[in-house]
């Protein structure tokens, strides 16, 4: 399937764009192993603010080594690798949270600080994913790292 590529301001990761990706944006390997980004046609038409710290969020798994944390030492797991996986989820998201509003800082993007805030702020108690922290979870640790020197 041909997916159209855009331009990543946050990294050179190559970055493409799928129309009906169910989740809003994921960090994966392509099929020669390299690094990429896949992210949403909507977000980014609907919600461009929150799209940039979604960009810089996907970026920073890649930097922060979580891609390859996925394929050490789980090739011989079989069916429930996930298993061993999912506990390292919650940090992962925070750790890429983090950096995403430490590299939004660093451009003066506080509207895209402020915009994935808000959307995190609206899971209230949930989890934001399989595994993933809480919205207030994640809200709180992004204004921490926001209040980092």
């Amino acid at each position: 399937m041909w997916m159209p590529k855009i331009e990543n301001p946050y990294c050179d990761i190559p970055t493409y764009v799928l129309r009906d990706l169910p989740e809003q944006a994921m960090s994966l390997r392509d099929s020669s192993g390299k690094p990429a980004i896949v992210v949403s046609r909507y977000t980014l038409d609907e919600e461009p603010t929150y799209s940039r710290f979604l960009l810089a969020h996907e970026c920073c798994h890649h930097s922060l080594g979580h891609m390859e944390r996925f394929g050490d030492g789980l090739g011989q797991v079989g069916p429930q690798r996930f298993f061993y996986v999912a506990p390292a989820l919650k940090q992962m998201e925070l750790d890429a949270d983090c950096c995403a509003v430490k590299l939004l800082q660093s451009r003066n993007e506080a509207d895209g600080i402020k915009s994935a805030g808000e959307a995190m702020m609206s899971f209230g108690s949930s989890q934001t994913g399989a595994h993933y922290p809480t919205g207030f979870e994640r809200a709180e640790n992004m204004a921490e790292c926001a209040a980092q020197d």
